[in-house]
């Protein structure tokens, strides 16, 4: 990526990178309706640079636990949790033919730790505010509270478009730490799930799919992730004054969910071309530092298959929107609690 390219690319990175810390889960939930989930995902490698340095193959594995809400009168507290590990280095080749792999392959580690308060206002809104912690280690550096974790503050309006419970549209602000531009970024999505149509249009993810009968859906689904994780750096390159590597992938592609017979669980995959697959090494400030070997990577092909558990919808959803996200209402007392992403 060029000087210029990345300097246009800021702001709207910046917005990304927000509603990837809100919403951390649902940036790998197949759709809205997972409550927990289990994914892999593999991307082949690719050039970096000019230099004649690659990319290795890239594992990336990512898990949602549900945890039980505590319902205090009409207020709901959602707690969440989540835990991603994924491996990334760079081959023995070119200008790094003699560094040990040790010092050029990395695995890192975050976990995603979250509290969500939801307030009905009135049947057709609901107030949806919380926090979000991030915290990411590579379990090789000692960990730094300030320099290893990302956190978030979110306000949000859900409103039901003509009462239904299946259109619905979210729209708030973002507080973020650190940042780049702005601390606060404003942020819009919209739901519509009727018949054998499934939209979910909004940041960090897109969902466009048919539903075939009741056990498969078919279409496409689009995704934004951005990491930052602190590192060590080889030898001789701690001149570089960069302490962080940063990887931003923009993936896109045809996406199948089955159900497992009867069941509640749901098989998806998803086969594509990641079309940013970004990296970049950034200084203590978490601004960019220019080196000639990563200004360039090339797109990349990825597979993503997970399994996913959909618990099955109460007959009280009629009266009551049950959900399990931002734009969704919370159940009644009882029923399947929502989970915030």
């Amino acid at each position: 990526m060029s000087v210029t390219r990345a300097v246009r690319w800021a702001p709207l990175q910046q917005v990304l990178l927000a509603c990837v810390l809100v919403f951390a889960g649902a940036v790998f939930a197949q759709t809205q309706e997972d409550r927990a989930y289990v994914g892999i995902t593999v991307a082949r490698g690719t050039r970096i640079g000019s230099q004649g340095g690659r990319l290795e193959e890239r594992h990336q594995l990512d898990l949602r636990l549900p945890l039980p809400p505590l319902f205090l009168g009409k207020t709901v507290l959602v707690p969440s949790f989540g835990y991603e590990t994924r491996f990334m280095g760079l081959e023995r080749r070119g200008p790094l033919a003699d560094v040990s792999e040790e010092d050029l392959s990395r695995r890192f580690h975050r976990f995603s730790l979250g509290l969500t308060v939801i307030r009905p206002l009135a049947p057709r809104w609901m107030l949806i505010s919380g926090v979000s912690a991030n915290p990411r280690t590579d379990f090789k550096s000692s960990f730094d509270v300030g320099m290893d974790t990302s956190w978030a503050g979110f306000a949000m309006a859900n409103y039901l478009i003509g009462g239904d419970p299946d259109v619905r549209l979210t729209f708030g602000l973002v507080a973020i730490y650190p940042f780049d531009a702005t601390p606060v970024i404003p942020m819009v999505a919209f739901t519509y799930r009727k018949g054998p149509y499934i939209l979910e249009l909004g940041l960090p993810r897109l969902t466009a799919m048919l539903k075939v009968g009741d056990g498969l859906e078919l279409g496409l689904s689009a995704m934004f992730d951005q990491q930052v994780f602190r590192t060590r750096l080889p030898e001789g390159g701690q001149d570089l004054a960069a302490r962080y590597v940063r990887e931003t992938a923009l993936r896109a592609g045809p996406t199948v969910n089955t159900r497992l017979g009867g069941s509640s669980l749901w098989l998806s995959t998803s086969l594509g071309l990641d079309f940013l697959n970004d990296y970049a090494l950034l200084d203590r400030n978490r601004d960019r530092v220019e080196l000639g070997m990563l200004q360039s990577t090339g797109p990349a092909p990825y597979l993503r298959v997970s399994l996913g558990w959909r618990p099955p919808k109460r007959a009280a959803a009629s009266t009551r929107p049950a959900g399990s996200s931002l734009s969704t209402m919370p159940p009644a007392k009882g029923n399947t609690p929502p989970l915030i992403r």
